[in-house]
């Protein structure tokens, strides 16, 4: 059985049981290294890829945990759209997607490169071909040139695909052992594991990340006041109409503080065409096995967006409220300013989110 997407997978599948996700977001303009076919479905892009990222770099699998029902799990490329898989990706500025392919010659050892990083591709094939590796472009069958292949979703829209052979993957380890339980065990690795994972390395340390030319909001500021302080004015969110008749608006710094935090969690990745890596991906939170896995999704996710989107903004609390049977979810958010020491804590909005991403109630 195949699924269009995450959301068909997600609820057909138990996470934890069936699969499961593995996600580290980077900082500021980083390289992601991600394996979509991780765990069971394509062994061993996972570990492929954890290693290259290297410890605390930005790192994303997607994996089967059963061996039976793995190649179910194979969400094609251009569909791939878990939302933190989504958000990671289109927050770094370079990307190296890994995957597993069947031998396309007998007993091949060879790595299909493809993607629209022309500068990435280029020396990914040089630093493998240096230390002996065999490097072909790949067939038009699976290719990862296609815009909407989550390989070039970065805020450059071009990453780097790579297709590594059976037989080159199976040389990675003793006995050519693929099973979950050999891959696991970094003693089983062979030295050309490393060899491989430090050729990629290298060639990514080469190239130059792209700089965050994401504009901030605009704020709307009125003319000096006679004591020289500037007094904002921004508009309310979610958008109301004022008891004049006139587009609600606030200068009290603090709920507009809230009103883009609000903004912030009721949009979903991809919605702001201008801006597509702004948001949280809250309906993730509708697909987990439990509340408190819910919770824990939401937390990171939210956290992450407002380090991200709103730095003078403290988190203090984050709630999920799942309501499966609505198919929503309310997200408590408890912010205050970071740049008003001891400042009030109280200050909460609760945003309620369908599937879909559509806001449906916003009570204070």
């Amino acid at each position: 059985m195949a699924y269009l997407n995450f959301r068909y997978l997600a609820a057909d599948r138990v996470l934890g049981i069936d699969y499961d996700i593995k996600n580290r977001y980077g900082t500021g303009t980083y390289l992601l290294h991600a394996a979509i076919h991780g765990g069971g479905i394509e062994p061993p892009t996972s570990q492929l890829a954890d290693y290259c990222a290297g410890i605390g770099g930005a790192w994303y699998s997607f994996e089967a945990l059963n061996d039976l029902t793995a190649g179910s799990l194979a969400l094609p490329a251009v569909a791939f759209d878990e939302p933190f898989c989504v958000v990671n990706a289109g927050n770094s500025s370079r990307t190296v997607v890994w995957h597993g392919v069947e031998n396309q010659r007998e007993n091949e050892q060879v790595t299909y490169v493809s993607g629209g990083d022309a500068v990435l591709t280029s020396l990914i094939v040089q630093e493998l071909n240096a230390v002996g590796f065999e490097t072909d472009r790949a067939p038009v069958g699976f290719a990862g040139d296609a815009p909407q292949n989550i390989t070039n979703r970065n805020r450059q829209r071009a990453g780097v695909q790579l297709d590594l052979s059976l037989s080159l993957r199976k040389s990675f380890y003793a006995d050519g052992d693929l099973s979950a339980a050999a891959i696991d065990l970094p003693e089983n690795r062979l030295p050309a594991f490393y060899t491989y994972g430090d050729a990629i390395r290298r060639a990514c340390a080469l190239v130059p990340l792209e700089s965050d030319t994401d504009d901030v909001p605009p704020v709307i500021t009125q003319p000096r006041t006679p004591d020289d302080q500037a007094v904002s004015i921004a508009m309310r969110t979610p958008f109301a109409i004022d008891h004049s008749g006139g587009v609600s608006a606030t200068t009290d710094e603090r709920e507009q503080l809230l009103d883009r935090v609000h903004a912030l969690v009721g949009t979903l990745p991809g919605e702001r065409v201008m801006r597509s890596t702004y948001g949280v991906p809250t309906s993730a939170a509708l697909f987990a096995v439990n509340a408190e896995i819910a919770n824990d999704q939401l937390q990171r996710a939210v956290m992450d967006a407002v380090a991200e989107f709103e730095p003078s903004a403290v988190v203090s609390a984050i709630v999920a409220d799942v309501h499966e049977s609505l198919g929503a979810v309310n997200v408590n958010v408890q912010v205050s300013r970071a740049d008003v020491p001891g400042a009030e804590r109280d200050n909460t909005r609760t945003v309620g989110v369908l599937v879909g991403g559509t806001v449906i109630s916003t009570p204070e």
